[in-house]
Order: C-alpha cells, then sequence, then structure tokens
C-alpha cells in the first residue's frame, strides 16, 4: 500500500535569542499509508508537534527553516507558497488539536464552522449544502445535528472534540494529523473519541498521524509507533513489539513510567532517569481507630442559574449532591469521575474555597462549614490543608521566584524573619529534589515537572496535614508524571501526610490510593477501600470506567 503522507530527512530550525537557530527536529523519515494509523511518541520537546504542524506548512516562515521533504498526497509541502498550502488544508490534510476550545472559533456556531469549512474547499456549493453537510458530520460523530447551532463553549470537552473530528474530516482528507487529541479528555471519553477516530478513518481511508506522549493510549489505538527524544527518531517499528519487546531504552522506560491497572499499587514506577522499579508494592495504609481527620456530611453545592432576556427565573445548578467522605489520618482518598462530576467542586468545599449550600464540613472534629464566607476561620484551615494544582504553571506566580512562591504560606502563618524562611525553601527544594541554588530562578525557567515539584514545595512549607491534589499530574508528560507520584508516595510516608487526590486517570488513582470514591453528576455511586472498588466494584458506572481504561 502506497503512503499518502511521505516525510523525508525532515529537519526543523526555529530563530532563537540573537538570531541563532535552535534545531528542534533533525533527520525525521516517516511514511504513513492510506487507512493506517502512525503513533508519534515523546515527551514535551522532543519534536513530534513541530512534525505534525510541518506537515501542514503552519510554520512561520519568516522564524523557521525547514530542510527536507513532506509530501500529501504526491504533493510537496515544504517551500509551497501559503496559496497552495491553503487548498491542500482541509482538503488533503487536516488536523485534530489538543486544546478543541481554543481551535474553534467562541464566536461562530459549530454548524457554520464546520459549514465553512465545507465550503472553502467546494467552491460551487450553497449556503444549504454547506449547512446539510455540517449536520451530516454532526450526526455522524455522534452529536444531534439540531445542536448545529450551539457554541463551542455549550459543549462538554469531549463533544468539543468530536466536533473538531467532524471539522478535520468534512472534507474526506487524505490525511490527519491528530496532535494529544484525548489528553485532557477522561477514560470513557478519551476511548469513545479514538474509537470515533478509528472507525472514521478506516471508513474513508484516511491516513492518521498521532502525536501523543502516552504509550498507554498509542497501544489502543495505533498500527505502527515511531518514538522520538531531542529531535530525532529513536525506533520505530509495530506498536505491539514496542509495547513488548522494545529494543531502544528511552522506549522500555516511556512504555514502564506510565501506570497501568495491572501495575501493583504503591510499587516505584519507571522514569528515563530510573529504568526499573525499585522498590516493592506498598500495601495500603491501615485504618486508624478514631475520628476521622476530615469529614464531608451532606454536602450539597449550587450555583445560580443563567440570567438573561429569555430567562426570568432561572434554576440554580446543582453541582454536588449530597456527597458525603471520611479522609482518615495517614490515609490518601482517590476521588475519580468525569468532567463536570463534581469531584473539585468538592475538593474546593474540603479546602474552604467553596461555601457548600447545604451539609457539614469537620476538620480534625470541628467544624468549618463557613470557611470560604470567614476569613479567620479560612486562614486556620489552610494552615492544615493546602493544595497542590493540576497546572504547574498556571498556578505559580511568574513575577515571584521560586523562594517568594515557596515561602508564600511561610509569611502568612509564621513568623519566621527572612534568612528562616529562605533557610526553611532551601530544604523545601531538597526535599522535592531540587538544587537550593534555583531558589532566585522564576518559574518560566524550569520544565513542567520541576514546576509541579515547585507547587508541592509550596504546599508543604507550613508542615499541612492534608494535602488536596487535584489532578496533580493530567498535564504532565508520562515519565515526569512517574516522577512527580513517586515523590508524592515518598513525601506522604516520609511525612504522614493524609491525601486527597482527586483525578480522572483510574490507574493512577489505583496505584497511589488506599481508598476510592466515584462521583458521576455531582452524586457520590460507590466509594471503599481500593481493592474492593477496582476488583468487585458494585456501581454500573464503575464497572464501565474501569472497561474503558482496560
Amino acid at each position: 500500500m502506497s503512503a499518502v503522507l511521505r516525510i523525508r530527512d525532515l529537519s526543523v530550525s526555529f530563530t532563537g535569542a540573537r538570531g541563532a537557530l535552535v534545531r528542534a527536529v533533525e533527520g525525521v523519515s516517516l511514511e504513513v499509508a492510506a487507512g493506517e494509523v502512525l503513533g508519534l511518541v515523546g515527551e514535551s520537546g522532543s519534536g513530534k508537534s513541530t512534525v505534525g504542524l510541518a506537515a501542514l506548512g503552519l510554520h512561520d516562515p519568516a522564524r523557521t527553516r525547514i530542510e527536507g521533504s513532506v509530501e500529501v498526497a504526491g504533493t510537496e509541502v515544504v517551500g509551497a507558497p501559503e496559496s497552495r498550502l491553503r487548498g491542500l488544508r482541509g482538503s488533503r490534510i487536516a488536523m485534530v488539536f489538543q486544546d478543541a476550545l481554543a481551535a474553534l472559533s467562541p464566536f461562530h456556531t459549530v454548524g457554520a464552522q464546520l459549514a465553512e469549512a465545507y465550503r472553502v474547499h467546494h467552491k460551487g456549493a450553497s449556503r444549504a449544502e454547506g449547512r446539510e453537510r455540517a449536520a451530516a458530520m454532526l450526526e455522524r460523530v455522534g452529536i444531534a445535528a439540531a445542536r448545529a447551532g450551539d457554541y463551542p463553549h455549550q459543549f462538554s470537552g469531549g463533544m468539543r472534540q468530536r466536533v473538531m473530528i467532524a471539522a478535520a474530516l468534512v472534507n474526506a482528507p487524505d490525511v490527519v494529523v491528530a496532535d494529544e487529541p484525548t489528553t485532557a479528555l477522561d477514560a470513557r471519553v478519551q476511548r469513545q473519541v479514538l474509537d470515533l477516530l478509528a472507525e472514521l478513518g478506516r471508513e474513508n481511508g484516511t491516513a492518521v498521524l498521532f502525536v501523543s506522549h502516552d504509550m498507554g493510549v498509542v497501544g489502543d489505538f495505533t498500527d505502527r509507533t515511531a518514538v522520538m527524544r531531542n529531535g530525532r527518531v529513536v525506533e520505530e517499528g509495530t506498536t505491539a513489539r514496542l509495547l513488548t519487546d522494545a529494543s531502544h531504552p528511552y522506549t522500555r522506560a516511556l512504555t514502564g513510567a506510565a501506570p497501568t491497572l495491572a501495575t501493583l499499587p504503591g510499587s516505584r514506577l519507571a522514569t528515563v532517569d530510573e529504568p526499573a522499579p525499585v522498590t516493592p508494592p506498598r500495601p495500603a495504609a491501615p485504618v486508624v481507630d478514631g475520628p476521622p481527620l476530615a469529614e464531608l456530611a451532606g454536602i450539597r453545592v449550587e450555583f445560580p442559574g443563567r440570567r438573561g432576556l429569555s430567562v426570568r427565573r432561572p434554576e440554580p445548578v446543582v453541582a454536588v449532591r449530597d456527597v458525603s467522605l471520611r479522609i482518615e489520618p495517614g490515609r490518601t482518598l482517590g476521588l475519580v469521575g468525569e468532567s463536570g462530576s463534581g469531584k473539585s467542586t468538592t475538593a474546593r468545599v474540603l479546602a474552604g474555597l467553596q461555601r457548600p449550600t447545604a451539609g457539614t464540613v469537620r476538620f480534625d472534629g470541628r467544624d468549618v462549614s463557613d470557611a470560604a464566607r470567614d476569613t479567620a476561620l479560612r486562614r486556620e484551615l489552610s494552615r492544615d490543608v493546602q493544595l497542590v494544582f493540576q497546572d504547574p504553571y498556571a498556578s505559580l506566580n511568574p513575577r515571584r521566584t521560586v523562594e517568594e512562591i515557596v515561602t508564600t504560606p511561610l509569611r502568612a502563618h509564621t513568623r519566621m524573619d527572612r534568612d528562616e524562611r529562605r533557610e526553611r525553601a532551601a530544604g523545601l527544594l531538597k526535599q522535592v529534589g531540587l538544587a537550593e541554588d534555583r531558589l532566585d530562578r522564576y518559574p518560566h525557567e524550569f520544565s513542567g515537572g520541576q514546576r509541579q515539584r515547585i507547587g508541592i514545595a509550596r504546599a508543604l512549607a507550613v508542615r499541612p496535614r492534608l494535602v488536596i491534589a487535584d489532578e496533580p499530574v493530567s498535564a504532565l508528560d508520562v515519565s515526569v508524571q512517574a516522577q512527580v507520584l513517586n515523590l508524592l508516595m515518598d513525601l506522604r510516608d516520609e511525612l504522614g501526610l493524609s491525601l486527597l487526590f482527586v483525578s480522572h486517570d483510574l490507574a493512577v488513582v489505583r496505584h497511589v490510593c488506599d481508598e476510592v470514591a466515584v462521583m458521576r453528576g455531582g452524586v457520590l455511586v460507590e466509594s471503599g477501600e481500593r481493592d474492593q472498588v477496582f476488583e468487585a466494584p458494585s456501581s454500573e458506572y464503575t464497572k464501565e470506567l474501569l472497561a474503558a481504561a482496560y
């Protein structure tokens, strides 16, 4: 079968500081045949997305030097004029981006955007034909045609990604480049999107270049896989072989870094620098007799409904309904659910950042339900309860040095002087695996995994008793994710911390948690010991999540 996407000896360089060229991709050669799915795997900075963008000619020619050849259905992309590339994009090659909300126009309905993509490449098509094609494509990706008049913000993350797939396939292109299209999606929605992309690709004979950092996802979806590191392809072959018998140590490290449901709970995860597990699995922490450290009882959270000319009496939105949870001293509770399930809202209630509409929040036996409204109470609670956020860049002030960031809680809760705070910050950096000479640097000077370590150091500054980790590794590459998970487990054991670990990744939750609670639609559908929930789930919804994760 002949290749419809042929990349030969591709090198890409960007203009860096003082005009120097920075080589991002060097000597990459790949081929993808019609109907085939090729995975392109690597960590952030490996060059995989650069290759995908080069296939569509999307790099800025003013600051990019591209050498080599990229052919799409026999048409050369490298060096082609923009007029030819505009005709090629959408009709012969299309792209599914990672962030569908950012890629779709917020000012136009999804139907209008699909219709425009169709009519641009079918000059004789009428507006009615464009609307008809858009409606048909929405139906094909499982979205009712009646929703063509809705805007992107009115859809869930999974549905927006379906719209992106519809837009990419509206003209039945020869090639689709899918750049991390499911990274931010829950396991069940991720499975639905991947199955849909594979099915439509087979129907149309479309070649798919699937860019990802997750070997587990690539293993489920691709026929062959190429592994990139530092701008080069280090290994290529059938996906089945790479997952079971990879020859390059970097490929083996990527394969072993992401926990699966078969991974021994609590065992040390492999990383690029530490390719083999070095510790035995950790048994679940025992339940200690006595009252829980934190407790939610009958929590309900409502948000005001929409107000507008057509809505006179908006109904409130119920985000959490009658949720009751206990976190025992020294144990880790995993809170699982899809986007919109209410898990993050529940975590905010426990942290004193969201006032419950009804119910009681207790910490160490004390009623702290009103902490979100009572400044003094919230200040007291924040000494014992700290958070680690999902985005390690957005959660750190870019104008503050690491020392200033890490010592913020110390300035609020202690009487330490400047030298004492700096000494404490240096010790915290060492504790999370960073050198103390980095105290005077800024967040942008660190990698994503290093920034997350800084966020963990800040959370530990005042020696809290409970840490709430809200999707702390979902934005990280698998090897960096393994480093952060290993660190969290080490710190938990060393400091005797209690953890509330919020995630949609069942494999990660099984790996780090002692107990698991599952939420759906704001309701707690199941909770119990880790092994009980994963091996003998009582809820049909939990069974669906587990089936999607395998």
